[in-house]
């Protein structure tokens, strides 16, 4: 079967608003756990970069579909001047059909960590207004 996937896009700038050249953007899963009878396991996941700028666009297992629970992400950065960076650790990757950047997942884990154990879920007013009853372990993030 399957697992699911999630898209993670973005792009770096130096303090002087250039293009930071990024050649490599590693997702190094920690853990494993199962999604669908398939075991996901310990791996590293490179990134598909734009030569032209240093864009860039992954596509990574979402922890959060995994049934045990307890996976994350450690992210490394590879320069084009053969720097190497290490970014954002024990990053969980949440399922979303739309990309996340890499700044969605610094917010969400800084916000996670302030949450505790509530979910965040990001509803449109429509969406969070036709809710019966909110839950009160989620915190809703209400979008445009």
């Amino acid at each position: 079967m399957a697992i699911s996937q999630t898209t993670v896009t973005g792009s770096f700038k130096t303090p002087a608003n250039t293009d930071a050249r990024v050649m490599a953007v590693i997702f190094r899963l920690i853990g494993s756990d199962f999604e669908n009878g398939e075991l996901v396991t310990v791996n590293s996941v490179p990134s598909l970069v734009d030569p032209d700028n240093g864009d860039f666009q992954i596509t990574v297992w979402p922890n959060d579909k995994g049934s045990r629970g307890g996976t994350s992400y450690n992210v490394t950065y590879i320069f084009d001047d053969a720097s190497v960076v290490t970014g954002l650790s024990n990053v969980i990757v949440r399922y979303s059909p739309d990309p996340w950047t890499l700044e969605d997942l610094d917010f969400q884990m800084r916000a996670s960590r302030q949450l505790a154990q509530r979910q965040i879920r990001e509803v449109t007013a429509a969406q969070f207004d036709a809710l019966t009853s909110p839950d009160p372990n989620t915190v809703y993030l209400i979008i445009g």
